[in-house]
């Protein structure tokens, strides 16, 4: 397999002799033509390479933003895991736990707490979270750190400002009294 790639062609039979001769012709015209205007040749094969390696390069570049929005995401999740995990508060259990409604992907939902633990949760100072379809309660602040990372973990968080106890000038039922025993 000695010889140029025309001379292998030729050999094999795949190019005739005259097309081989045209080949060598308007090449050494190219060559002249590029000394007398002191110009280079333009390398076709270069050029596609080039074109082949910015091609990858930028399907590389592609797939290397993928991985790190993969791994970016797992870590948040990690992160997720272990603040509602450490920050969990205990629900209570017995016969004393009252139940605690509320909305999860426009479906009414229900968990049992402590009354005390209702009243936090009611006045903003306790959130619940979904960890892997199952509800925790949370501190307000856990809450916040959290739904900083991903808003979709946080199911219910009250406004604590909304809670506080403000009477309204033109409140047109301010002389009636709430029972203490009305449980929404």
């Amino acid at each position: 397999m000695a010889g140029s790639l025309q001379d292998q062609l030729l050999g094999a039979g795949l190019i005739k002799d005259q097309k081989a001769k045209n080949i060598k012709t308007n090449k050494r015209k190219a060559e002249k033509k590029s000394r007398k205007t002191n110009t280079e040749l333009e390398n076709e094969a270069a050029k596609l390479g080039e074109e082949a390696r910015e091609a990858q390069r930028l399907k590389s570049q592609a797939l290397n933003e993928e991985t790190r929005k993969a791994k970016e995401l797992k870590e948040i999740t990690a992160q997720i895991r272990q603040i509602i995990e450490m920050n969990s508060v205990f629900k209570g259990k017995g016969d004393d736990l009252v139940i605690y409604n509320f909305t999860d992907f426009n479906k009414v939902k229900a968990i049992y707490v402590t009354s005390k633990n209702h009243d936090l949760v009611s006045r903003g100072r306790l959130a619940i979270a979904r960890l892997k379809d199952v509800y925790h309660l949370i501190p307000a602040e856990a809450a916040v750190k959290i739904q900083e990372r991903d808003e979709g973990s946080i199911v219910l968080l009250n406004d604590a400002k909304e809670n506080t106890d403000t009477t309204v000038e033109d409140d047109p039922y301010a002389e009636f009294q709430i029972p203490d025993d009305l449980m929404w």
